[in-house]
């Protein structure tokens, strides 16, 4: 059990650190859409598949952990989605897949709303972790809806939905990530205790705005060409 638990730590982070660097450079450096950067991208999912999966192995052979449990899952799907609608943009159809993968995103969310209320009220609402799980909770089960509703209005979509599903899926999920790094790494920064939230929602507070900015530029870009 002790090589196991070192293999699936090691080869944990390892995934880990390759798919922070690779979504980094994917986000910005390269064309998007270019040779670069859909083969950085690949490498991104590929490591955050493994990163996700030893996770979970992690979590039920080794020991629970609630905060690996919570990024692994929403970061992962993120990817997952983004990665997908790559492939849906080109069959214009959902596979079984993509909706067994939202509605489990979904169950997840939920079950990690109800572990957040449970640390609440064992704490007397005073548990950091509790607060960050319904946050973290409610942003998965929302992701996995949204994906759920897309799927049945396809039809409708416009023209470029998928680009703006794809970066906002990838994007969402690397801040999830460095959100993992930081919170995993906490002592580097020498944060006081009663300040660690902050590792928690600092890169979606710097990372939100930049996803908003490209959006609104590239809906710009896209409507100039098409007039």
């Amino acid at each position: 059990m002790e090589l196991l638990e070192k293999i699936l730590i090691t080869s944990h982070v390892v995934t880990a650190i390759i798919s922070l660097l690779t979504g980094l450079s994917a986000a910005f450096f390269g064309k998007k859409g270019g040779k670069l950067h859909r083969q950085v991208g690949k490498v991104y999912f590929w490591c955050m598949f493994w990163v996700f999966i030893s996770a979970m192995l992690i979590i039920s052979l080794i020991r629970f952990n609630s905060f690996l449990m919570v990024i692994a899952v929403f970061s992962f799907y993120m990817a997952f989605s983004g990665y997908r609608v790559i492939t849906i943009k080109r069959t214009k159809k959902a596979a079984p897949i993509d909706w067994i993968a939202a509605v489990v995103t979904m169950g997840f969310g939920i079950v990690m709303i109800g572990m957040g209320v449970n640390y609440l009220i064992k704490s007397e609402f005073s548990s950091i972790l509790g607060y960050l799980c319904l946050f973290f909770g409610y942003f998965t089960t929302q992701t996995g809806r949204l994906s759920y509703k897309g799927f049945k209005n396809l039809a409708n979509a416009e023209k470029m939905w998928w680009f703006f599903a794809h970066m906002n899926a990838m994007a969402g999920s690397l801040i999830a990530s460095i959100t993992a790094f930081l919170v995993q790494n906490g002592e580097i920064f020498k944060i006081p205790s009663e300040m660690s939230w902050v590792l928690w929602v600092l890169p979606a507070l710097v990372g939100s705005p930049i996803i908003s900015y490209w959006s609104r530029k590239y809906k710009a870009q896209f409507k100039s060409q098409s007039v």
